[in-house]
């Protein structure tokens, strides 16, 4: 296995200057292999012919939390499949599927096809979201790597990917304000969210059940079997509602806090309380909150690129969304 990491010895091509010029260096080559990325929290992202067939972080939920966590496959499905792929790649049957995992959930009748390459879509496009939440690593480059478990094939064209997470940054920065913030904050239902009688979706209420005052999105997004996307979203528009408060944000690991101290004889800063209204194309202090920064997979900002949006107010329930923020949000149950 030969590792190839941007400060050694033996750099990947000149061009990769950060980790979207890597990808698209690796998509010409038609690498197939992995990148692992070091940040808070950081991934791997697996390619096949250069092609992103999934990406694992602890940021956001996989194809395998998503189904299992919501339910659509049970516990005593999903052990049957994998006893079925093992046998099948003992034989090295190929499919559609990393590992033949995915193609025995589909034989055994778990889950349909379509269903499960949207859900596997969902994955990879959420995982690349989480990505860029945080300052950007150091990156390594495996030519033979393991799998992940479900690997959607062909794959995602790099391309696409920073357009979509350029366009999930700027829609969650015009609802709310800087999307790692609202990622890092912790929540719980506002005091007229108790109330039976107020008339919200079912997500909406799902969510309120899960935000414990301990809990951040991601926290909440593993706990539902749902994207850190789609429940960040969904946070937002219920916050323009007055339906959270929110719990002291801790700093990203490694960023340090720029809050101004509180001098001991003053009084203590508010813990709760509605979430803060940001004033869309205002940076948060201290930090890059859009897409286009040094190694983040939305790319660089280009004029009139996919980051620019309408001038929609800011908590307007009519926001537009792209094909696949659609597709992201049907998945989740």
């Amino acid at each position: 296995m030969t590792i190839r990491s941007h400060d050694s010895a033996r750099p990947v091509p000149p061009a990769a200057r950060n980790v979207p010029a890597l990808l698209l260096a690796l998509r010409r080559a038609g690498f197939t292999g992995s990148v692992t990325v070091s940040s808070a929290p950081g991934g791997t992202i697996h390619l096949e012919q250069g092609l992103v067939t999934a990406i694992e972080t602890p940021g956001a939920p996989t194809a395998e939390t998503l189904l299992l966590k919501s339910r659509r496959v049970g516990e005593a499905d999903w052990a049957a499949a994998e006893t079925a792929a093992a046998t099948a790649r003992a034989g090295d049957a190929p499919g559609p599927w990393g590992g033949g995992l995915g193609a025995a959930l589909v034989a055994q009748g778990s889950i349909g096809a379509t269903e499960l390459e949207t859900v596997c879509a969902a994955a990879v496009f959420d995982g690349a979201f989480a990505l860029v939440l945080s300052p950007p690593g150091s990156w390594q480059v495996a030519e033979a790597a393991a799998p992940a478990g479900i690997a959607l094939r062909p794959g995602i064209e790099p391309q696409r990917l920073f357009e979509e997470t350029a366009q999930r940054v700027a829609l969650l920065t015009r609802l709310w304000g800087p999307p790692g913030e609202l990622a890092r904050t912790r929540i719980r239902p506002a005091a007229q969210a108790e109330s039976r009688a107020l008339r919200i979706p079912d997500r909406y209420r799902e969510i309120l059940i899960a935000a414990t005052g301990r809990r951040t999105a991601r926290d909440i997004g593993f706990a539902l079997g749902r994207g850190l996307f789609a429940v960040l979203l969904d946070l937002a528009r219920m916050d323009a509602r007055h339906l959270l408060h929110r719990e002291p944000a801790r700093p990203a690991a490694g960023v340090p806090g720029v809050a101004p101290r509180t001098p001991p004889s003053g009084p203590p800063p508010a813990g709760t309380g509605p979430l803060p209204r940001r004033t869309p194309g205002v940076r948060g202090p201290g930090g890059q909150s859009g897409p286009g920064g040094q190694g983040s997979l939305g790319g660089p900002a280009r004029p009139g690129g996919p980051a620019a949006v309408s001038d929609e107010p800011p908590n307007g329930h009519r926001a537009e969304r792209t094909e696949t923020t659609e597709n992201t949000e049907k998945s989740a149950p």
